[in-house]
């Protein structure tokens, strides 16, 4: 009779829960990813926007230039500030994905453990019977042979 471990079920729906776990995370990685690449590119242009205004200080600006220049500089920054506080929202999601995932991989791999150690008591059973029945198949034999 070949091996078989009474929790299967429970292991492969523990499988399916540790790749469900992958996938959340994978998701949580990539959205705090594309905010830390928004906020990036925001850094990027306010710096070129700080070098074009500069130039244009240079060579002369209205004073409507100047407070328009200054809005977008409060606007930009407000955005940055969002911007941080979403990064630091989505790194929470993240890092509970990741604690989920590692719970989620350990019951797996104690499920796996377990198989592993039931099948290795069941394969070791297995060699004990056939070597009682190989002993008693040649105790049979020598008898045989006293006998006949």
């Amino acid at each position: 009779m070949a091996f078989r471990f009474a929790l299967a079920p429970l292991l492969r729906l523990r499988q399916g829960l540790e790749h469900q776990c992958a996938l959340v995370l994978q998701k949580a990685c990539f959205n705090v990813g594309r905010a830390r690449e928004a906020l990036d590119r925001l850094d990027r242009f306010r710096d070129d926007c700080a070098r074009a205004n500069s130039g244009a200080l240079a060579t002369g600006q209205t004073a409507a230039e100047l407070q328009f220049a200054a809005l977008v500089r409060d606007q930009m920054k407000q955005l940055h500030l969002r911007l941080q506080d979403e990064i630091t929202r989505l790194e929470g999601i993240r890092q509970e994905a990741a604690r989920m995932y590692q719970r989620a991989q350990r019951e797996r791999e104690a499920l796996e453990a377990l198989c592993t150690r039931q099948k290795r008591m069941y394969q070791l059973e297995q060699m004990r019977k056939q070597q009682r029945e190989l002993d008693t198949s040649f105790l049979l034999q020598r008898w045989h042979n006293r006998t006949g």
